[in-house]
């Protein structure tokens, strides 16, 4: 894989980074079930970012999350969570299997 294809840019981190502490000081004055819609968004931004530059499994994965994501979330918003727990079982389990078969080098990630 190469890694420059799935870096992202300045301005996404940016975007991104943005994104999660703007979300984070929202949380603070909003309904306790909100932080469950701002991870599913922070997830499906990363996935329209990544998506485009990933391959084989990966984009096929990403592209699914980009696109479903925000439908299957609409769940949330009614009665109908269950159906919601489920798909982001399966999203994970599905994710679990593609980091499994992927060859990750050690990083340093300056912690």
């Amino acid at each position: 894989m190469n890694k420059e294809k799935v870096t992202i840019n300045e301005n996404e981190a940016i975007e991104l980074m943005a994104y999660i502490l703007t979300s984070s000081e929202g949380l603070m004055e909003e309904p306790p079930h909100y932080a469950i819609l701002r991870m599913i968004s922070i997830a499906d931004r990363l996935a329209g970012m990544w998506a485009p530059r990933a391959s084989g499994d990966l984009a096929k994965y990403l592209d699914d999350l980009n696109k479903r994501m925000p439908v299957e979330s609409a769940a949330t918003q009614g009665d109908d969570t269950e159906s919601f727990e489920k798909y982001l079982e399966e999203k994970i389990s599905a994710l679990a299997n593609i980091v499994k078969d992927m060859d990750f080098e050690e990083q340093d990630h300056g912690s």
